[in-house]
């Protein structure tokens, strides 16, 4: 596999790949794997930074339990089209009966560990937790302090 610099030069022509960087803890001058660059391409390119208001803790109270502040700046999803929730960033509320979007935060893995369903599989620092991962799983990982809000 081929290693590639982070330059001074590619963040600062591309300000949101200087944004997904500074969200992963990659510095100017690291050296990552090419097909790490290209995952990151892909994350711009599929996803969007979205600043939860007011308005988004009115419509769902449970945002504050799950660790979220009004201002705070979480990466979701891209929509489809405009005015259309992209289901795979939200979940159902159950305790209305009805579908409130409810953003599902990205975490990011901050110290290696194997994952507990494939013993072949070990996530690396830097890399993004995958979305199908239930909340106990998310929680437990949280609490043995292997991955953090992204």
């Amino acid at each position: 596999m081929s290693k590639v610099t982070i330059t001074k030069k590619l963040v600062e022509e591309n300000s949101q790949l200087a944004q997904l960087l500074a969200e992963k803890n990659i510095a100017v001058g690291s050296k990552i794997e090419q097909s790490e660059l290209d995952d990151l391409y892909k994350i711009l390119e599929t996803t969007e930074l979205y600043e939860l208001t007011q308005e988004d803790f009115d419509k769902e109270p449970g945002l504050t339990e799950k660790g979220f502040e009004v201002g705070q700046v979480i990466r979701v999803k891209k929509k489809e089209q405009a005015g259309e929730v992209n289901t795979s960033n939200v979940e159902e509320n159950p305790q209305k009966g009805i579908d409130i979007p409810l953003l599902k935060p990205s975490y990011v893995v901050i110290s290696r560990f194997v994952d507990k369903h494939n013993k072949s599989k070990i996530f690396e620092t830097g890399e993004t937790v995958p979305a199908d991962f239930d909340e106990d799983r998310i929680t437990d990982l949280l609490e043995r302090k292997l991955i953090e809000l992204a």
